[in-house]
């Protein structure tokens, strides 16, 4: 898709920001443990085309729907400083009231014409800007980017919603204390959000001098995920302490959030539902029929009527399969350990195991 990410059962029940924009066909900073490395291939090239499809779409989008930009690459790699395709694509959002997520390693943000028009778009609630890093200390798994500490700079130099995505968390790497860590940029950013390394299962041996629990992260059991639970309740914990929100990017583990994975509560955006709105919905009701489920305030059923098709068609896809998965018991198991299908119904389950 496009203008989508591929529906899966586990990015259609987990994600609000399945609409993306690709403004680059590869990535430059070739970060050893990049997610997106099994979807591209080739020279690094301008996407063109994307400026025209989505300024097509646009026009026609009545609805704040959120944008990423990007998922396959990062939208303010080096080659951003001739082609510019991220810059017209925010510029193009800006016109017309998308809200963007805008998602990079790069000090960009900080820099002409890219923090003037981040800061532009912050005044209408337009942009959240994520800054991912897998340590601030550490960058010799992710080399040809900026150093993480460059990037909290730019981060702090910038007026706008901002998360730091811990991203991948890879423990013993990425921080010995998670108290310290997030006192250290407590003054500089909004939120943190965090997701586990994800590897192949043949990368076990590089990752294994850091940390030696792994689960499965694809429901296939090619893909594995680092096993941290109590260093994610650390992590929740200490930005309790220090006031920052908390999120979590495919975890499941909805108790120890404050906010959305991707900090869109800090913007104007219209969401479609994911399980953390089962999750408060059920803390509020014993149970919930899966035929009466309605998310009022979301886009959801009738809602995506109003979208342009390929964006209401891509949406569609996502929402079937939400709904599949929420009457699939050996689906939920996979994806939280607080909610389960039983007789029909969603319930909660009261007591989680503290490691699913």
């Amino acid at each position: 898709m496009e203008l989508a990410i591929n529906p899966s059962r586990i990015i259609s029940p987990l994600c609000y920001s399945v609409l993306k924009l690709e403004p680059y066909t590869n990535c430059a900073y070739s970060c050893l443990y990049c997610y997106a490395r099994w979807y591209r291939s080739g020279r690094i090239k301008p996407r063109a085309r994307a400026i025209g499809m989505f300024a097509k779409v646009a026009k026609k989008l009545n609805l704040r729907i959120p944008f990423r930009l990007a998922t396959l690459s990062d939208p303010l790699q080096d080659m951003e400083e001739k082609a510019k395709v991220s810059y017209k694509l925010m510029k193009i959002a800006m016109e017309n009231g998308i809200p963007i997520i805008l998602s990079t390693k790069s000090d960009k943000i900080a820099k002409k014409p890219w923090k003037g028009l981040i800061e532009d778009m912050a005044k209408d609630g337009l942009i959240v800007v994520q800054v991912s890093i897998s340590s601030l200390e550490r960058n010799e798994l992710e080399p040809r980017a900026p150093h993480p500490k460059d990037r909290l700079r730019a981060l702090e130099e910038i007026d706008a919603p901002k998360v730091l995505r811990l991203q991948p968390l890879i423990p013993n790497y990425s921080f010995t204390n998670a108290y310290e860590f997030v006192e250290s940029v407590k003054d500089v950013v909004d939120q943190i959000t965090t997701e586990p390394l994800r590897i192949e299962r043949g990368e076990i041996d590089f990752y294994k001098k850091f940390w030696d629990r792994w689960s499965y992260y694809s429901f296939e059991g090619e893909l594995l995920k680092v096993d941290c639970y109590e260093i994610i309740v650390e992590l929740s914990n200490a930005c309790k302490r220090y006031g920052l929100d908390f999120g979590l990017c495919k975890e499941g583990y909805f108790h120890l959030e404050t906010a959305n994975c991707c900090g869109l509560h800090m913007i104007d955006a219209e969401l479609r539902p994911t399980l953390r709105e089962v999750y408060k919905l059920l803390l509020e009701r014993k149970e919930i029929d899966t035929d009466e489920l309605s998310f009022e305030g979301h886009i959801f059923g009738e809602k995506l009527s109003d979208l342009p098709p390929i964006l209401r068609k891509a949406l569609r896809f996502h929402e079937k399969l939400f709904l599949k998965c929420l009457r699939d018991n050996s689906c939920l198991n996979h994806l939280t350990p607080l909610i389960r299908f039983e007789d029909g119904k969603l319930k909660l389950v009261r007591n989680p195991p503290s490691k699913p």
